[in-house]
């Protein structure tokens, strides 16, 4: 790996114009879909039709084709084979070593795309190893539709496997060290700083032992996988999803360090799997999720949404499934997971946003979409909405990016249902909530409004303010009602 560094700026050369939108172009829609599908030949026979230059890039570092000693001058001009081949980019039979795919950084971030080299993975029709390192996910893309980072802060990117969380930290100006247990994901996260021209500095080692100091913001997308031991002794401990440790400890260690690692007005945000004691399938679910993270937290200011549970059968599937496992040995790992698994228990994914102080906490199951309002809206409404009863009645609030939308059967003078859409995600309120957002321009407090609502409706004002007012405070946690000016 470190002979390919040596290789960088011709690769940055030759690369240039490498991007989403021409590969899109290059392949058509049939072929992206492919893509988007984890399925290659697509985009392989879309290449065999239209040989353009940019196709022929997608196919080498994108679909894990194999090009002529021709097509391979094209692509890279500027790296005779025998050196690729010398350096590891390439093998002799000229198929790529590794996977290189422009990856598009969102507005929160800068904007623009990000070359970023993994390893090749099921999209090249290969199989993970169990130092294999992952390229940008969804799940990746998830965590980073939360951070935010800022030019002179220092960040740790906590287990940065290919180093996509710490570019978008170096992309804003921060000072960023990334650390993992896997020599192999610094190798990447080093190649990928130098084809974006960004300073990561790197560290081996677990979880914060390589990192004893505090950081303005840390970022971790952890190995949150709960594998049993006895199905890792059968299939390996892969290094990117399994933390090799049992249960969800993990991740409970990486949020209890966020105590002795975080500056005072510092942020954390991860991802997690969880164990939780109920059964999803039951509809017993209920609020158990929340009970593990909680203790976890102790009294610490946090924001954590549970985006899926899944029940033990469905966990082992998909697990399985990415391992690529087949036949008896699959059947196997299967029944082993299903027998080590706890009985009527669930797995529960989804993020966290944890600050350094102590103080409210928000805990909610959302499945929705996130925009980038959402997340900053709700972040920024935790403290009020924490706010006791009496502080909320003295506010002045006002309603902000809300779309309200009322169904009513024809012939009937009152609606069935009254919703709101706030920053993305769609909230079912009743009339009377309705009637406060009406009224919630910032003139008068919500107590004043909550008494005229009463009077108007002939009803006792307490009764008002108990039907009323936990609307409100949920309202401003999803960041519908603001403080006025």
């Amino acid at each position: 790996m470190l002979k390919l560094l040596e290789l960088v700026d011709r690769l940055c050369e030759d690369l240039a114009g490498y991007t989403e939108s021409a590969v899109a172009t290059a392949l058509g829609p049939v072929g992206m879909a492919g893509i988007a599908r984890e399925q290659r030949l697509p985009g392989i026979c879309s290449v065999d039709r239209n040989p353009s230059r940019t196709a022929l890039v997608a196919a080498l570092f994108m679909l894990g084709g194999r090009l002529s000693l021709e097509e391979y001058e094209q692509v890279l001009p500027s790296i005779p084979l025998e050196e690729a081949i010398e350096a590891g980019l390439v093998t002799d039979s000229i198929r790529s070593c590794i996977a290189i795919r422009p990856v598009p950084v969102d507005d929160r971030h800068g904007g623009g795309e990000l070359l970023i080299a993994s390893d090749l993975g099921p999209l090249q029709g290969k199989a993970p190893s169990t130092d294999h390192v992952m390229p940008v996910g969804g799940a990746t893309k998830t965590l980073a539709s939360l951070t935010s980072f800022e030019a002179g802060q220092t960040v740790l990117d906590l287990g940065t496997g290919c180093g996509y969380h710490a570019l978008l930290a170096a992309k804003a100006g921060a000072k960023v060290v990334a650390t993992d247990v896997s020599e192999r994901a610094l190798a990447f996260t080093k190649l990928n700083a130098s084809l974006a021209g960004l300073e990561v500095e790197t560290r081996l080692g677990s979880l914060y032992e390589p990192a004893p100091e505090r950081f303005d913001r840390i970022v971790s997308n952890p190995p949150f996988v709960i594998t049993p031991a006895k199905v890792r002794a059968m299939i390996g401990t892969f290094e990117y999803r399994d933390g090799g440790v049992e249960g969800d400890s993990l991740l409970q260690e990486a949020v209890a360090g966020t105590t002795d690692h975080l500056t005072e007005d510092g942020i954390a945000w991860m991802l997690g799997n969880w164990q939780v004691a109920a059964d999803v399938t039951s509809g017993s679910f209920g609020e158990a999720w929340k009970q593990p993270v909680e203790e976890w937290l102790g009294d610490q200011k946090a924001w954590v949404v549970l985006r899926d549970a899944i029940d033990p059968a469905q966990y082992a599937e998909m697990w399985l499934r990415e391992s690529q496992l087949t036949g008896s040995a699959y059947d196997s790992a299967y029944c082993v997971w299903l027998g080590e698994s706890a009985k009527d228990t669930s797995i529960a994914f989804g993020y966290l946003t944890i600050a350094a102080e102590d103080g409210p906490q928000r805990l909610e199951d959302y499945r929705g979409p996130i925009a980038d309002t959402f997340v900053d809206s709700t972040w920024a409404g935790l403290e009020l909405a924490g706010a006791s009863d009496q502080e909320l009645l003295a506010m002045r609030l006002v309603s902000k990016a809300v779309l309200e939308t009322r169904l009513h059967t024809p012939g009937q003078p009152d609606p069935w249902h009254i919703s709101i859409t706030a920053h993305g995600r769609e909230i079912p309120i009743s009339a009377e909530v309705a009637g406060f957002l009406g009224a919630s321009d910032g003139e008068l407090t919500a107590g004043q409004i909550i008494a005229a609502l009463a009077q108007l409706l002939s009803v006792p004002e307490d009764e008002m303010t108990e039907a009323v007012l936990p609307a409100v405070r949920e309202l401003i946690g999803a960041g519908a009602l603001v403080l006025g000016g």
